[in-house]
């Protein structure tokens, strides 16, 4: 009696570490009878979650509980993967109510509730532990994402990978190399990489060629690199400005820009440059060069739709701008 007594707290002990949750196995190790946890079973104070796992407690199990509990139904080898690994890993991810796992391919496993994945190269250096789950590792756990998110979905992924630090794009490249050929999306996880090591700045031919096309499909010609002045004051300078508009388009980088510092000093310029009436439209390196039809289509209307807005004496088509503010 004693013994099992024992048995019966080692178990609990054993599932407050494990969010509440245990295996059939577990009942061996901590000498815990099935006849005791059976009973226990039809009263509710233990629930069957998947076939050989159980939770403690009756109340709605939390994303902790379902997770293990995944985890430990879809047995030896398996991790988090994917968005449940990406919102371990402080990634910014999509919402999913799904668990997301992946396997060795040698293995098959069903779950309940889950997405389960094989993958034939799941080596112990991809995986890591945190808070006691097994997850894919930051980068391998991008290089899965690509293969899953859209565009968008994917560079806010990416984005927020760097802003806990920049060095990571060194190892996303790495995970690329070993695991990227022949994987659906990986393609444009690469072109986010290359984007961001090409470095900061839009080069100044592509900001004046971009110039000349938009001179040309608006008439108002933009000036490059212009200083915007209050009384005197420097405030900013711009890339690409149409000073009798107060209109300015700024073609922003990672390095400087990507960072939770770069990104706060740019809302606090912006908000200087509205003060003064001006409005900033920003553009990423993929949108000047990649996307260059449609950020000129879309910059020409935003730029007759500001001279549509202003007094028809305030200003005059094609004049040459102002020195400053």
């Amino acid at each position: 009696m004693k013994a099992g007594r024992a048995g019966v707290r080692r178990l609990v002990e054993l599932a407050s570490k494990q969010f509440g949750v245990v295996t059939r196995a577990d009942l061996a190790v901590t000498e815990a009878s099935w006849k005791w946890l059976r009973g226990r079973l039809a009263t509710g104070e233990w629930k069957r979650v998947h076939r050989g796992v159980f939770r403690l407690g009756c109340n709605q199990p939390t994303l902790d509980e379902r997770e293990m509990a995944a985890l430990m139904a879809a047995g030896e080898g398996a991790v988090l993967s994917h968005a449940s690994a990406a919102r371990r890993l402080g990634l910014d991810v999509p919402q999913t109510d799904t668990v997301q796992l992946t396997i060795p391919e040698s293995r098959k496993a069903t779950v309940r509730g889950a997405k389960v994945r094989r993958s034939r190269a799941l080596s112990p250096s991809d995986v890591t532990t945190r808070r006691g789950f097994r997850m894919t590792n930051l980068a391998r756990t991008m290089v899965d994402l690509a293969c899953v998110l859209d565009e968008g979905e994917l560079r806010a992924a990416f984005d927020s990978a760097l802003r806990q630090d920049k060095d990571y794009v060194k190892w996303i490249s790495r995970m690329l190399y070993r695991h990227g050929p022949g994987r659906r999306g990986v393609g444009r996880l690469r072109a986010l990489v290359d984007e961001y090591r090409r470095g900061d700045e839009v080069p100044d031919s592509v900001l004046e060629s971009l110039a000349v096309e938009l001179a040309r499909a608006t008439g108002y010609k933009p000036r490059l690199h212009w200083d915007v002045l209050d009384k005197g004051r420097h405030v900013a300078e711009v890339d690409l400005a149409w000073p009798e508009l107060r209109l300015c388009v700024e073609c922003d980088g990672w390095k400087t820009h990507g960072t939770r510092a770069g990104f706060v000093k740019d809302r606090v310029r912006d908000r200087e440059l509205f003060a003064l009436g001006w409005t900033v439209l920003r553009y990423t390196w993929g949108d000047v060069v990649h996307d260059r039809d449609a950020t000129v289509d879309q910059l020409a209307r935003s730029v007759e739709a500001r001279a549509r807005s202003l007094p028809p004496t305030s200003m005059r088509r094609g004049r040459q701008a102002p020195t400053q503010t």
